[in-house]
């Protein structure tokens, strides 16, 4: 998950920016010039990603969860994308497996991804924030967070290539975000980019109050503007694609393994559809030339178009993205003090 409300500190990132960017034009040029077929046709493409399986608990990054309720929500949202044909990936945190009695049960909500035709990628073991986690600490977490994981897909005929960051945060120093990224290259991981994310954890947390107090209005008031909100983000971010880039590049969305996208998953891909877009692999987006865009971002997280603009020579923005509702994130809010693990 990505907050806008962490980002107190993406100064550090701004703050390197006459350090760090490069002048060079390059990257933009070979963006705009090296082409593919797909690329150079009206085609939008997309890949889904989906963070925090087993299960994103509203109120709280660190919970567990019901067993019954995450067998509902690993078979709801491999369910709505296999029915719209669409390739994703999930990245798993481990720590959720580890229920006595529960285990291999909650293994068999990462099978239900694979048995699915879909793919799974690590997200660390318990989700730590890296702005505050030591290096050794998050290298741990990443190897204790592969451990059953790999295990599944190596029986699947898969490796576990790609790697999803908490929070976004890569980190906050060159040095350590240098060092973990040789670590991650040693083992065979890729980065995950994210271009968009839709802040379906806000939307989340509203749902779930509205659930629990019974309000019907507020429920569905909370699935209506979380779709209304993906169309904003979507919008947004082709135009910083087209600003950047002067094309549409594959975008690479965020969303989270939770009750709200059980319930709006198919909704959300429909209307993908509606705007132009086909749904693609992780490797097929990276392989856009855009992507190799140097991340010279250092700070707390942002999305990547943010990054890039370093290496373009641009001066990022990352507050001027499009918000979330007020009265959502009120809620978000208050169940977040209420309920957040410190």
């Amino acid at each position: 998950m990505i907050n806008k409300r962490r980002l107190a500190l993406c100064c550090v990132g701004v703050l390197l920016y006459t350090g760090l960017a490069w002048t060079g034009r390059g990257t933009v040029r070979m963006a705009v010039t090296n082409r593919s077929d797909a690329e150079q046709s009206d085609q939008r493409e997309v890949c889904i990603t989906v963070d925090d399986l087993p299960g994103a608990l509203p109120g709280n990054d660190f919970a567990y969860g019901d067993l019954k309720e995450l067998q509902k929500i690993n078979h709801g949202i491999p369910g709505a994308l296999k029915a719209h044909h669409a390739w994703a990936i999930g990245f798993v945190n481990e720590r959720k497996l580890q229920v006595q009695s529960e285990r291999d049960a909650r293994a068999g909500l990462l099978q239900m991804w694979l048995d699915d035709g879909l793919t799974l990628g690590n997200h660390t073991y318990s989700h730590p924030d890296f702005s505050t986690t030591p290096l050794q600490q998050y290298e741990d977490e990443t190897i204790r967070g592969e451990v059953i994981t790999g295990a599944l897909l190596k029986a699947a005929g898969q490796k576990e290539e790609y790697f999803r960051h908490p929070y976004l945060n890569t980190g906050m120093s060159l040095d350590v975000k240098t060092a973990f990224e040789t670590f991650l290259k040693e083992r065979g991981y890729t980065i995950a980019p994210v271009t968009i994310e839709d802040a379906d954890y806000v939307f989340n947390d509203a749902l779930a109050h509205a659930t629990e107090t019974k309000d019907k209005k507020l429920a569905a008031k909370a699935k209506k503007e979380y779709l209304e909100y993906v169309d904003t983000v979507f919008t947004y971010g082709e135009s910083e694609s087209a600003k950047l880039f002067g094309r549409q590049i594959p975008q690479i969305l965020l969303i989270h393994d939770n009750e709200l996208n059980t319930e709006c998953l198919d909704a959300l891909l429909t209307k993908l559809e509606k705007r132009g877009y086909k749904f693609i692999s992780l490797e097929r987006a990276m392989r856009d030339p855009a992507y190799a865009t140097p991340d010279r971002w250092v700070g707390t997280g942002v999305l990547w178009m943010e990054r890039w603009k370093l290496a373009m020579g641009l001066k990022p923005e990352p507050e001027k993205g499009p918000d979330p509702p007020k009265w959502a994130e009120d809620i978000f809010d208050q169940m977040r003090k209420e309920r957040q693990k410190e």
